[in-house]
């Protein structure tokens, strides 16, 4: 299957941003910089010269071999596909080379170590040229999707490597630098215009993974409902219970950064914390969120289990609730009983400071014996600050007003929320402050917002909320 991933635009816009960074560095600090990096290598003059000898020739000849040996497997296996990639992308990072060597003046530094040894082309100075190195830095971003990550791994230590051999042996600059992030770039640029195989965990991985995690699982079949941000399936046990299975891979990891990295840029208080390093941790917060909400009594389906799945993809497991999400049902099913339940719920979290944030109506389930739970705490948060709590507020004010209109939605609020949480929260019922989906159901009835902020200015114009809650 080829599809363009989230993970290629998140390289396209952080190579992007690199190679800006370092133009504006060698326009500015060009000279300094140069000089600095020469002065630091000088220590190889110490270092016998035969070391430094094996060192460059056996990570060109490896550089070599690494190449020779991704062309020769694509003919092989008729990988017409990645070819096609790998050429465009190689040709991309030439052009851009090119192009910067005409708009930037580099500064140069004698060659730190002049080879000893005569191989033909492995030894000469200009063996690794900068063109060279773009195109390989470009062919092996635009192979990614192809490589296990050993390999790729292995590619770019060598390309490093083949950076530092060219520092040594040749005139210093910053070309090399500059020639790999134009390398990276345009096989990011490629691949986005192109597409790839996909790298989501496949069904038999999930399989395997729940397995390897004590699930064994006998049915999985892709779910059709909404699940932002990860891959959906429907399961049975061998013990015949029925499952609800994300699974998360290099493509939610990397949507989920380039949200973030779009809210950071806005000029808006969005209250959130800090990426995890890796899609591990992630999976993990997110398992530990639903545990304590759990914990505190709060009614979300049971965690089952925390697995891996290949490639570099993570598994979790709950158990499936029979019933309907909210964005399902027909309005006269969500009874002023419906409400009240779901508030109580919110209650519970905001009582020991958990935050959902993301408390639309495909998260909320109305269970086939009526009673009402909450699901996904992908985007949840422990110790929660009060304007969290209070966008919680506003994001299911907003929601469920798509269902029962203002005044209903309000009321069931007024009755559990504390005061100041309600005036917090009545300065986040602004578009930009609420989930995407709830923007766009508010979009198709353009006078609901309003109306609510209104019906909210109402009932604490009235008086005092009756709230037990106080956050």
């Amino acid at each position: 299957m080829i599809e363009r991933s989230p993970a290629d635009v998140l390289r396209l816009v952080l190579a992007a941003i690199l190679l800006l960074v370092l133009l504006v560095g060698e326009r500015l600090f060009g000279n300094t910089l140069v000089a600095f990096a020469s002065d630091l290598l000088r220590g190889l003059d110490a270092v016998p010269r035969w070391m430094v000898e094996v060192v460059v020739v056996g990570t060109r000849l490896l550089s070599l071999v690494l190449l020779g040996g991704l062309l020769v497997v694509a003919l092989a296996r008729r990988r017409w596909r990645l070819l096609a990639t790998i050429t465009l992308a190689a040709a991309a990072a030439t052009a851009l080379v090119a192009l910067l060597d005409d708009a930037v003046d580099t500064t140069t530094e004698p060659a730190l170590v002049e080879l000893g040894i005569e191989l033909g082309p492995l030894t000469t100075s200009g063996f690794a040229s900068t063109a060279g190195i773009a195109a390989v830095a470009g062919i092996l971003t635009a192979a990614a999707p192809w490589l296990r990550r050993a390999v790729r791994r292995a590619g770019w230590a060598l390309i490093l490597g083949l950076m530092v051999s060219a520092a040594v042996v040749a005139p210093l600059s910053t070309d090399s630098l500059l020639a790999i992030t134009a390398g990276w770039l345009s096989g990011a640029a490629v691949l986005v215009a192109l597409g790839a195989p996909t790298r989501r965990p496949t069904m038999d991985a999930v399989v395997g993974g729940l397995a390897a995690a004590g699930v064994p699982v006998q049915h999985l079949e892709r779910a059709g409902v909404d699940a932002r941000g990860s891959t959906p399936y429907f399961g049975v046990d061998t013990s015949g219970s029925r499952l609800f299975v994300k699974a998360l891979g290099a493509d939610e990891r990397s949507a989920d950064l380039l949200f973030r990295l779009y809210r950071r840029v806005l000029p808006r208080d969005f209250g959130d914390q800090r990426p995890f390093l890796t899609l591990q941790r992630a999976v993990e917060h997110e398992a530990f969120v639903a545990l304590a909400a759990r914990a505190v009594g709060v009614r979300t389906p049971a965690v089952r289990a925390v697995a891996g799945a290949e490639p570099d993809g993570y598994v979790l497991a709950y158990e499936a609730i029979e019933g309907r999400s909210l964005d399902r049902v027909d309005p006269s099913e969500v009874t002023d009983d419906v409400l009240e339940s779901i508030w109580l719920l919110v209650a519970d979290l905001r009582r020991h400071r958990l935050a959902h944030r993301d408390l639309r109506l495909a998260n909320i389930f109305l269970g086939a014996g009526g009673d009402v739970w909450l699901i996904d705490f992908g985007f949840g948060e422990v110790v929660a600050s009060d304007l969290l709590l209070a966008t919680d507020v506003a994001e299911l004010l907003a929601s469920s007003s798509v269902r029962v209109g203002a005044a209903r939605a309000v009321a069931p609020a007024a009755r559990t929320v504390d005061r100041a949480t309600l005036e917090r929260a009545h300065g986040r019922l602004q578009r930009w402050a609420l989930s995407g989906a709830t923007r766009t159901a508010h979009k198709e009835q353009p006078a609901l917002l309003p109306a609510l902020r209104a019906a909210l200015a109402e009932a604490l114009d009235t008086g005092p909320s009756a709230g037990p809650d106080n956050g």
